[in-house]
């Protein structure tokens, strides 16, 4: 029997306030009940993954001048926020509301909001909202083929801090084990496997051919391959996602994935995948034809011991200009670091 990815509101809320600080670059960082003002002149504008910088040189209270570096979210968040690497420019004349580092030593802030020329971009927001089925077009699909945004759901809080997850003796002492300031692979720039790469909010863009399925991601910028003229996994070879083949039933795709290579989180954050790592997926259109509903099976007896499930709706959004912006190394040892 398989275990459904759900939790409650509360649920999450409570858990979430349990976690440490040291977790992936946590928020828990900034101390979000304070904002303060910083004006200044732009030295830097960082327009990449997994999160966007902006540089702002300020005078300190001491009078000597200061950078401070204002965290933003991902490209893919930003730019639906109206943002892009064109936004600012060194020299630029800036007002930026944010919630500052809780360590007053460090001159670094959570972006809230920044005015320039008398004109305010919204820097954060909620990301359930922004990447919410609400915004999706009234444009009905004629396929599975074109651009889709991901949603911020719960379910990405399980992948991001698997506590609930049924593990095995050896995933349990893997996740013990587990550093994430260290041992995170996406310090290297190493991509989230499927299906916590399906269901991580972002815009993906699916293009069906009649032997191939092709999905690709803004974020990671990693494009999975389906394979709808092979019938099985026989001679394939193990990579990052994997080997998939496709079948349909009726409108529905129907993806089986083995062969995945040995990941540090390939399941979870702190969760190993292992040779053993199976997933099966089904992609269908919504009846009203504007959502796309993914749900996926997941199992890997090596640290799984029972199958995990669950199911996510995307948004159809042709009017979204498919943007994808590779992981900087040194951006995200940056953010995964601090």
């Amino acid at each position: 029997m398989g275990v459904v990815l759900k939790r409650s509101g509360l649920a999450a809320a409570l858990l979430l306030t349990a976690l440490p600080a040291a977790t992936h670059h946590s928020r828990v960082i900034y101390d979000q009940e304070r904002s303060i003002t910083i004006e200044g002149v732009v030295t830097e504008f960082e327009w990449a993954n997994p999160h966007v910088y902006l540089y702002v040189e300020a005078q300190a209270e001491s009078g000597d001048p200061v950078v401070w570096e204002i965290e933003h979210g991902s490209t893919t968040a930003m730019g639906r926020r109206g943002w892009s690497r064109d936004t600012f420019v060194p020299g630029d004349r800036v007002v930026v509301q944010a919630n500052p580092a809780r360590d007053s030593s460090r001159s670094m802030a959570l972006i809230v909001s920044v005015q320039k020329s008398g004109v305010t971009w919204i820097g954060r927001g909620s990301l359930a909202e922004e990447f919410s089925e609400s915004q999706g077009s009234s444009i009905m699909a004629n396929d599975l083929s074109g651009t889709w945004v991901v949603p911020q759901e719960q379910l990405v809080g399980y992948f991001s801090e698997p506590f609930s997850w049924p593990l095995t003796e050896k995933g349990l002492e893997a996740m013990e084990r587990y550093d994430d300031t260290t041992m995170n692979p996406q310090i290297q720039c190493i991509s989230r496997t499927a299906p916590w790469f399906m269901i991580f909010p972002s815009v993906q863009k699916i293009e069906v051919g009649d032997t191939l399925v092709s999905i690709r991601s803004e974020y990671d910028t990693i494009e999975r391959t389906v394979h709808l003229d092979v019938a099985s996994h026989d001679g394939a070879g193990v990579t990052h996602q994997g080997h998939s083949i496709g079948r349909w039933e009726g409108d529905v795709l129907v993806v089986d994935t083995t062969h995945f290579i040995d990941h540090r989180n390939g399941n979870a954050r702190g969760v190993p995948s292992g040779s053993q790592k199976h997933l099966v997926e089904r992609f269908e259109l919504s009846p009203d034809r504007t959502n796309l509903i993914y749900r996926f099976e997941l199992e890997d007896p090596e640290y799984l011991s029972a199958p995990v499930t669950g199911e996510v709706h995307s948004a159809y959004r042709p009017d979204i200009v498919f943007a994808p912006v590779e992981c900087d190394v040194e951006n995200a040892r940056r953010f995964l670091g601090n």
